[in-house]
């Protein structure tokens, strides 16, 4: 008896910590709907990328009009740094469809900081500042 209410308590206690991280992710999920503008310098000077994410649908603009991304992605706010990884479903670049995007990200207030390798690749980006991956920051459009 003892045995089975330890097996009914810890199975109620992952239930309710795996709700709590499924909340917390759809918290996370919320705040990055909408769309989002970067300053982006470019060989013609500064240009705007853009970024709209509906549900778990995101698409990027590039700067210079002939880069475009469209796909879904899935997000894991739980690591240090969080990490993102967007599956191309379109794209102006054949060989990139179907490709996945591995990135890291961070969430500051309006601000939206991304670094990602390009796609494909088989790892994401170690920091930041690594220097196999872009890194864009975003500010929200209100």
């Amino acid at each position: 008896m003892r045995l089975t209410n330890l097996f009914l308590s810890l199975l109620l206690l992952g239930s309710f910590m795996s709700a709590s991280k499924t909340l917390a992710a759809e918290k996370e999920l919320e705040k990055l709907q909408g769309d989002w503008t970067a300053q982006v310098e470019t060989d013609q000077g500064g240009k705007t990328a853009t970024m709209t994410v509906t549900g778990k649908k995101i698409r990027f603009d590039g700067p210079t009009g002939k880069e475009w991304y469209e796909g879904t992605f899935d997000i894991d706010e739980t690591t240090k740094p969080k990490r993102i990884s967007v599956l191309i479903e379109d794209c102006a670049i054949e060989q990139f469809k179907k490709q996945t995007v591995e990135g890291i990200y961070r969430l500051e207030g309006k601000t939206w900081t991304i670094a990602a390798t390009a796609p494909g690749s088989p790892e994401g980006p170690s920091g930041f500042d690594d220097e196999k991956a872009s890194t864009i920051e975003f500010e929200k459009d209100i």
